[in-house]
């Protein structure tokens, strides 16, 4: 089993990420070496890919864009976001591939 690409706290979820961006399309591609792969459209510049995975995440887990906030990682492809732990379900189903 990989390792965990989440972690479940007293405030919410911590969810691990890394991001591809300049990719051909904005997608999630799944759990590698405990961390949530997605690609984006967006280049790196001016904060236009984060904004980007914010979007995607928002809509792949089912929540509002104001509730995926980036905790750190802001200028580098591994990013950790917080997130409410209303996504556990959404988060797990992610983690079994389905």
């Amino acid at each position: 089993m990989s390792e965990r690409f989440f972690l479940e706290g007293k405030d919410g979820v911590s969810l691990m990420v890394r991001v591809k961006p300049g990719a051909r399309e904005d997608a999630v591609l799944g759990v590698r070496a405990g961390e949530l792969v997605v690609s984006v459209k967006a280049r790196p510049e001016k904060g236009k890919a984060n904004i980007e995975v914010i979007r995607l995440l928002s809509g792949e887990l089912g929540i509002s864009r104001a509730e995926v906030v980036l905790k750190r990682g802001g200028a580098s492809p591994r990013k950790v976001f917080a997130l409410p732990a209303s996504v556990v379900p959404a988060l797990q189903r992610l983690e079994r591939g389905a």
